[in-house]
């Protein structure tokens, strides 16, 4: 008796071969393109159509293949939202690792202190400076990220012509303030 590994082997091979060498183009004829019918597992070729009359073009500009292209897009002139409050964020947030690291320190300080002495001792020394730091840390890191980020958004440039100038002048006989408006 064959082994259940060659049967399947066996009976893969004659599943890929029957696939690979049947050629058949159709099998009923729904399978056909348009009218044609199928005929021994073969599609018949289409009779050529007849001439068909030709079509007299409209008179006129012909229409073109393509579409005419979209008129350039102008760029628009963008600044920064405000750049004080982007500057006062960065600064924020680059302190807020200073903060942590001061309590970092100042909780190392605690422990080594709590080695050495009574406890008592050292809660009144590490505490304030440990929960002042901490707190330093997240208030620097909760304004500055969205001063940061704020500040940082670029806002299209508005286009105002209209200026207002204040200017004085002066005479030997009068002085006074001009004020010219351009709309």
């Amino acid at each position: 008796m064959p082994s259940p590994r060659l049967l399947g082997l066996l009976g893969g091979s004659v599943a890929l071969l029957s696939t690979v060498l049947s050629h058949a183009q159709c099998a009923k004829d729904t399978d056909c393109k348009a009218d044609r019918v199928c005929d021994a597992g073969k599609s018949p070729q289409a009779a050529p159509a007849a001439a068909a009359p030709p079509v007299q073009a409209p008179l006129g500009p012909r229409p073109t293949a393509e579409p005419p292209p979209d008129p350039p897009m102008t760029k628009r002139k963008m600044q920064r939202h405000s750049t004080g409050m982007m500057v006062g964020g960065i600064v924020m947030v680059s302190l807020t690792p200073v903060a942590l690291v001061v309590a970092g320190v100042a909780g190392i300080g605690d422990g080594l202190c709590r080695i050495d002495h009574s406890e008592a001792s050292c809660d009144s020394d590490y505490d304030a400076t440990i929960y002042g730091a901490l707190l330093s840390a997240v208030v620097l890191a909760g304004v500055g990220i969205p001063l940061l980020v704020i500040g940082a958004k670029k806002e299209p440039v508005e286009d105002d012509d209209m200026t207002a100038t204040i200017s004085p002048w002066a005479t030997p006989t009068a002085a006074g303030v001009g004020l010219r408006i351009d709309l």
